[in-house]
């Protein structure tokens, strides 16, 4: 795996040696306007009967627990490496050879245990969340959505292990569990015990309280057999959902979601993807630190920004007032090139670093306590979780 995934990395030296230390900010043509962020409701769901059926019928296991019996080996990005793969490369790793190369899973999100608490340790570990979708035209297109548990306690031997995403149900009385087909999971925000995934049509959230423990003998099926044996496509993991936010009387779509941390109260962040950026907006939730539920399921604030094939977002503080902050948006050039960082702040136009990210760059997140701004990259053969240093490309 080593000599294989060094190749990748030298092939991609070549491809950033042209953009040099820094890349050159460009204004972008649009300025973004700000919009009634009232228009903007979401309701949720009640808490399923299923849900707490289907968690007192499991073996539950909490994340260190899954750390624990890691059954994967990632590869550390080294500095000098990453150095020549993006400029201000601060942090990195790959993923092990099947899951890099495969065509049945996309990643999409990303988070961390930053995220989930400001001290950024979660049960004593250093940890990345992943999220994955069953690709359209894989063997995983009926299986939903996958979250990798990524340990990086040691940065230079980070482990993963794969949990399945699960949509509780029940079956003659008993207990069970389907995919959560279809789930694009195109973002994912950790927040204290709570697991938001950003899920195109509605905001689906998981209680990471409640992970489960699942037979593992059979890869094709799911859910529960007439003899009271639990089955996950493989899995030794299962997390059930537990409620969703869906849309009250308006459009969003939910492509990517972060935390942001650069207002208060805490909030949530997300952005819609449009391929040509006609009309794609941000928009920010307010979110209680104590239930880590929405505070107020109407929006606190929006913005249509109109950037093309926008894809994650995270916030970072620069001033006094919540439009103060600075916005790192990755821009996604599909197969043709490689990914773009724009930085935004309200009332200002956006500067866009061309080629910042490898091709294919996805959602985002901030690691204040290390100013580490994380994307994943979807593409088969081309799959990096990595970080810039956030402070080096603002204006």
């Amino acid at each position: 795996m080593k000599k294989m995934r060094a190749a990748a990395i030298a092939a991609a030296s070549l491809m950033v040696m042209t953009l040099g230390a820094v890349p050159t900010a460009t204004a972008a043509v649009d300025a973004a306007s700000k919009l009634n962020a009232a228009d903007f409701k979401l309701k949720r769901s009640a808490n399923d009967a299923d849900y707490t059926k289907l968690v007192n019928a499991l073996p539950n296991a909490d994340v260190k627990s899954v750390l624990d019996s890691a059954n994967r080996t990632a590869l550390r990005i080294p500095k000098e490496d990453g150095e020549r793969i993006t400029p201000n490369f601060a942090a990195g790793f790959l993923w092990q050879d099947g899951d890099d190369k495969t065509p049945d899973w996309y990643p999409q999100g990303i988070t961390t245990s930053s995220d989930a608490l400001e001290s950024g340790v979660w049960q004593d570990r250093k940890v990345v969340l992943v999220s994955w979708y069953g690709h359209k035209d894989g063997t995983a297109a009926n299986k939903g959505a996958r979250i990798s548990f990524i340990d990086r306690t040691d940065p230079l031997k980070p482990v993963y292990r794969h949990v399945l995403l699960v949509a509780p149900t029940t079956t003659s009385g008993n207990a069970n569990f389907a995919s959560t087909s279809p789930n694009h999971a195109g973002g994912i925000m950790w927040y204290g015990n709570l697991l938001y995934v950003a899920s195109t049509d509605n905001i689906e959230v998981y209680d990471l309280n409640n992970i489960l423990k699942v037979s593992t003998a059979d890869d094709t099926k799911i859910g529960r057999a007439a003899d009271g044996t639990y089955y996950a496509y493989g899995y030794q993991y299962v997390l059930p959902r537990k409620f969703t936010y869906e849309r009250d009387n308006n459009n969003v779509r939910f492509s990517a979601i972060s935390l942001d941390r650069s207002t208060t109260p805490d909030s949530v962040l997300v952005t819609e993807y449009d391929e040509v950026g006609d009309g794609s907006r941000l928009f920010r939730w307010n979110i209680n630190y104590e239930t880590r539920e929405l505070s107020d399921t109407t929006a606190d604030w929006a913005y249509q920004v109109n950037i093309r094939a926008m894809q994650g977002a995270a916030a970072i503080k620069g001033g006094d007032g919540p439009d103060k902050s600075w916005y790192y948006i990755s821009r996604s050039n599909g197969r043709n090139g490689r990914g773009d960082l724009v930085v935004w702040q309200p009332g200002k136009l956006a500067n866009i670093y061309e080629g910042t990210w490898m091709m294919g760059p996805e959602d985002m997140t901030y690691r204040p306590s290390t100013d580490e701004m994380w994307t994943v990259n979807e593409y088969p053969n081309d799959r990096y979780v990595m970080a810039v240093t956030a402070d080096r490309f603002r204006p």
